[in-house]
């Protein structure tokens, strides 16, 4: 079996150099497609934000409240680092 946060699924060296990189990966971090992007001076995230703001919209259509969006990421993100 591979684990997929090992993998690169496109030579980056390919890419444009104003191209930015979105791995949807949240943990680790940094995959190694976003430490190759970043080590070409890309512009590339993780996944966070996406699992953040997927979760603020649920948070909002259930509850009626606006999502506290940076108290949602400083949380996940402390959690990822354990």
């Amino acid at each position: 079996s591979t684990d997929l946060t090992d993998a690169v699924p496109f030579d980056v060296s390919l890419l444009r150099s104003d191209a930015v990189v979105s791995d949807l990966i949240y943990h680790p971090v940094e995959t190694l497609l976003l430490s190759h992007a970043r080590s070409r001076g890309l512009r590339s995230q993780n996944g966070l934000p996406m699992l953040v703001h997927q979760a603020a919209v649920a948070f909002e259509h259930w509850t009626g409240v606006a999502a506290p969006v940076d108290v949602m990421t400083a949380a996940v993100s402390a959690n990822l680092k354990k």
